[in-house]
């Protein structure tokens, strides 16, 4: 198969979430409305010269439960394409709905960006999210840096997605460890601090994340936010 330029920039995504469902695929790199068929011969040729891998269908929430869109990852033959080291291991050997979860983050930063109100800057997944700064080893599901077009105005986030399956301890175990780096962090260390913005799934889950924090964030309140995760890009400001 003769990979073209978005070719590689799908493998490049999937190395970069983990998994993509086809609606994120499609999204990011086939955003013309009349580029479905070129999608589909895409991933078709993709699968079948083994460059990705077809995990099976995401599942619908809500009411109407089913099946969702196809949900891929990087296969054997992406990998070598991307030059990655050592011997190839499959990422997940099951849908991981908290990945797809996080892509879907980044797709409504994607429709606020394609509708001129804000531009993204950069952004990481884990691992890469990680880091190590006054003593401290925080671990983000993602990071955005972004600017607010109407006010020319950059801010940097770290997410949190929660599934709603994060004990209590597990929550206040990461605010402790942000405080700690709010309160400790050098001059130099980090050219800038980013906030932490909590993504909730549910309304239950929104009402929990609101007790764990309650009290626990004294002087860095300010540096938290907590939002439902549908239509959270809309409520950036």
């Amino acid at each position: 198969m003769r990979i073209n330029s978005r070719h590689a920039d799908i493998l490049s995504s999937l190395d970069r979430f983990g998994q993509l469902d086809s609606s994120h695929i499609q999204q990011l790199h086939f955003p013309e409305a009349k580029s479905r068929t070129s999608f589909a011969r895409a991933q078709a040729q993709l699968v079948k010269d083994k460059f990705i891998v077809r995990m099976g269908r995401r599942q619908v929430q809500g009411d109407g439960m089913g099946s969702g869109q196809t949900v891929y990852q990087l296969g054997a033959v992406g990998w070598q394409y991307l030059g990655k080291r050592g011997k190839f291991r499959p990422r997940f050997t099951a849908i991981s709905e908290h990945r797809l979860r996080v892509a879907d983050v980044f797709a409504q930063l994607c429709e606020r960006e394609d509708r001129g109100e804000i531009k993204v800057r950069g952004y990481y997944c884990e691992p890469d999210t990680h880091m190590r700064l006054a003593g401290v080893t925080v671990r983000p599901d993602f990071f955005v840096e972004l600017e607010l077009t109407d006010k020319s105005e950059l801010v940097c986030l770290w997410i949190e997605v929660d599934r709603d399956n994060e004990s209590r301890l597990e929550i206040e175990k990461k605010l402790r460890e942000y405080i700690a780096v709010f309160d400790g962090v050098r001059p130099g260390e980090i050219e800038t601090v980013p906030s932490v913005l909590f993504l909730a799934e549910t309304d239950i889950g929104l009402r929990n994340l609101q007790g764990y924090m309650h009290g626990k964030l004294g002087a860095y309140e300010h540096m938290f936010e907590l939002m439902h995760i549908e239509g959270f890009a809309d409520r950036l400001k």
